[in-house]
């Protein structure tokens, strides 16, 4: 009995120390992709890191997908979650486009795709660093929660990054 209630204190101490919980992440982008199983999942106080399968390449009509920067730029301060589908644009380069337009939102997005970073396993970076750069990979953002998402469809994965916000 003692040994089931430590077990249960110490899950319930390792809980509060996560900036979040497996289950609310993929809550939070399920609808927008068909996802499998979770390959990767840690997040302690300040980062969070996740990558899921996708089960599909299309992205749902749940979350708002936009052609070009400007349209996210305008859904962004609006406070709407993001899928920036533009033709041979990478992440990256969405990114450096918001920040070129408007550094500090610019600033919020590529902060959101870094501070995972922390959370990530050596061999999860690499692979992250890789969709970043593929134009065939998609950004979404969600400016509410502060998360960014990467849809790496070459892969049929989803990375999931997130940081806590001060």
């Amino acid at each position: 009995m003692r040994a089931s209630v430590l077990a249960l204190l110490s899950a319930a101490l390792i809980a509060a120390c996560s900036l979040d919980q497996e289950e609310k992440v993929r809550a939070q982008v399920e609808d927008w992709v068909k996802l499998g199983e979770t390959h990767y999942f840690f997040s302690r106080v300040n980062c969070t890191a996740a990558l899921f399968e996708v089960k599909a390449t299309r992205i749902s009509s749940m979350v708002k997908k936009v052609r070009d920067v400007e349209t996210g730029m305008r859904m962004i301060t609006e406070g709407t979650a993001v899928a920036f589908e533009i033709d041979g644009m990478s992440p990256t380069v969405v990114t450096e486009q918001i920040m070129t337009r408007d550094l500090p939102q610019g600033i919020g997005v590529l902060s959101s795709g870094t501070s995972g970073k922390d959370c990530m396993a050596v061999e999860m970076e690499e692979a992250y660093f890789n969709a970043l750069l593929d134009p065939t990979s998609v950004l979404i953002f969600e400016p509410e929660e502060k998360f960014m998402a990467v849809f790496d469809r070459r892969n049929r994965r989803l990375f999931y990054s997130r940081g806590r916000t001060s």
